[in-house]
């Protein structure tokens, strides 16, 4: 790390799932690259975990399979939707040296992706938080002004500065960045770790009951990542005992799966999401770019955070290494629009049970669409260089 070069092809705020990716993909590609996070590296942040096929697909090519495996990331063979009475079962088929889906803690995903791009050149810096966006002379950004753990200021500046820090974007809001479209229904969210609970570690399981939406995901270390999501006036109303609000609500959904879960060792407090409206905020601008939830965020029901921050990071590597920055966001919003539209239906709470399994279906289709249309784009074009 040299600590006198202050000019980079591109800095990055935010050194988790989508700015890493970024980073690593534009690294491997020749440019000289800067990431600052605030946070301290490894630390954990609030996550469902949940990869889907297009994530797994890019892990795949960029090589990154088998650390996961080797973190101990259980392989996802199955999804499992439980409604009242029934279970819809749907196999996960191999693709390339991925034998199924994954579902890493972010203590083991980011640390992977940061790594990855640090090999690839990248500079990264841990405990370094941004304090300004510094602009050219003709208005232009040109750099960030930033402050690391030992107190020392300085300068960076870039062709490109990237937002990769999350829903309440600091890089976003310095730029008055606006919301392009915001969706109008969110979920609340209650979440707990357990270990050793003797459910499958197979099998990303949803569960179903009016007004109560929950899961069960396996992750690393014989873990579980146990969550309900509810109405975001329902947890205003119990946010001084989520404890009874989880178990009554897994109860709810499913009394087998939360007698199992009561019994296994909890890992961790409970943790809590109030619920916010999905938005896109416009993708790029006069020498900035936002990436991942800085840039489109979606209500976490989808499960499917992480995977279009993978997809986006690729996208948004891409128009910068082929010099189309303009074209980033209407591929960034067409390939998410179906999506979003299908998500809203279902949190938006005005569904019966009869009426849900039809709404889960038009959202699987709209995750199915959008990997063909990914995996189209990618085969369209040289990927960036591999490891």
């Amino acid at each position: 790390m040299n600590q006198n070069h202050t000019h980079y092809d591109a800095v990055i705020v935010g050194a988790r799932a989508a700015g890493a990716s970024t980073a690593m993909l534009l690294a491997r590609a020749g440019l000289d690259v800067l990431v600052v996070d605030k946070a301290p590296s490894g630390a954990d942040t609030l996550s469902s975990h949940a990869l889907m096929r297009h994530a797994v697909s890019q892990l795949d090519r960029w090589g990154l399979i088998p650390a996961l495996v080797d973190a101990g990331t259980p392989v996802i063979r199955r999804t499992v939707f439980s409604y009242p009475g029934n279970d819809v079962a749907i196999d996960i088929r191999r693709q390339g040296d991925a034998e199924g889906l994954y579902a890493p803690r972010r203590t083991v995903l980011d640390p992977i992706l940061v790594d990855a791009a640090r090999q690839a050149g990248a500079d990264v810096r841990h405990e370094t938080t941004l304090t300004a966006i510094v602009h050219n002379d003709d208005g232009r950004v040109g750099g960030i002004d930033v402050i690391d753990r030992s107190g020392r200021s300085y300068t960076a500046t870039a062709d490109i500065v990237i937002g990769a820090d999350g829903l309440h974007s600091k890089v976003a809001r310095s730029l008055d960045v606006p919301a392009t479209r915001s969706g109008t229904a969110a979920n609340a969210v209650v979440m707990r770790y357990v270990a050793g609970s003797g459910l499958p570690s197979d099998e990303y399981r949803w569960l179903n009951q009016a007004h109560r939406i929950g899961g069960v995901i396996p992750t690393n270390d014989d873990t579980h990542c146990a969550f309900i999501s509810v109405p975001p006036a329902d947890f205003r109303a119990a946010r001084h005992d989520v404890e009874t609000l989880f178990w009554r609500g897994l109860h709810d959904l499913h009394p087998d799966i939360a007698a199992a879960l009561r019994v296994a060792d909890p890992v961790g407090p409970f943790r809590t999401f109030p619920g916010h409206v999905g938005q896109f905020r416009q993708a790029s601008g006069n020498g900035w770019a936002l990436v991942g939830d800085a840039g489109y965020f979606k209500d976490p029901g989808a499960a499917h955070g992480i995977s279009d921050a993978l997809r986006d990071a690729e996208l948004l590597a891409n128009a910068i290494v082929d010099g189309d920055l303009a074209g980033y966001g209407p591929t960034r919003d067409r390939l998410s629009a179906e999506l979003f539209d299908s998500l809203e239906s279902v949190v938006d709470w005005s569904w019966t049970l009869d009426e849900l399994p039809a709404r889960h279906f038009a959202m699987g289709k709209a995750m199915a669409n959008e990997h063909k249309a990914v995996q189209a784009l990618w085969a369209a074009r040289r990927p960036l260089a591999a490891a």
